[in-house]
């Protein structure tokens, strides 16, 4: 490899003087000597190039160096719901996570598909399919906090600060408290049920 002090190596050994040896026509001279300047001075420049001056490599999230990404909030339209429609939307997002505790304690994920529609409970029967992989034995809600309730006709969006706790196979528990914002909608029978649940504040890849 080329040496890094380059400015030392020009020094000890300067271009040989025309005092003794045999002489080269004066064209030829200055020819070699331009050319070891030039060298020189590349030599100097790629030593003093800065580490990582070619294209950075593509972080992975392995290496925790993902981009953080939160979910998309739906957007609450509509008016604030009064206390009665409130606390029916209340008892429809506290029914899906019994169901959802039910469900991975019992092994019987049917017991959601009451409380959400066809689609979110498709989602639903995945995410503790997942939970059941990942070695989770029983889930259970500890408490919800409510926030805002709004509703625009059959539609509404509400939201929740609900505590888990989790308990895994090996006997460990884990207890977390997270954001949900929920949709819901109205059947023809006049009962809500959910149908997306974005948990905004957690980010992604995150279980």
């Amino acid at each position: 490899m080329l040496p890094s002090n380059v400015s030392e190596y020009e020094t000890k050994s300067p271009p040989p003087t025309r005092g003794g040896g045999p002489r080269f026509g004066g064209g030829l001279l200055l020819t070699v000597v331009l050319l070891i300047a030039l060298i020189g001075v590349i030599v100097f420049a790629v030593t003093r190039l800065p580490v990582g001056v070619s294209a950075p490599a593509r972080p992975t999230p392995a290496a925790g160096n993902a981009p953080a990404a939160t979910a998309v909030v739906p957007p609450a339209r509509g008016t604030p719901a009064d206390a009665a429609t409130a606390q029916a939307i209340q008892a429809a997002i506290r029914k899906l996570d019994d169901a959802q505790a039910q469900a991975i304690a019992t092994g019987n994920p049917q017991l959601m598909a009451d409380t959400a529609t066809p689609e979110f409970y498709a989602e639903e029967v995945a995410t503790n399919q997942d939970l059941v992989d990942s070695g989770v034995t029983e889930v259970k809600l500890v408490d919800i906090e409510w926030g805002d309730v709004f509703v625009d006709g059959n539609n509404a969006t509400a939201t929740a600060f609900e505590t888990w706790t989790t308990t895994f196979e090996d006997g460990t528990t884990l207890q977390s408290r997270d954001r949900n914002v929920y949709t819901l909608v109205k059947d023809a029978s006049g009962t809500w049920k959910v149908q997306t649940d974005v948990h905004p504040d957690q980010q992604q890849g995150q279980p």
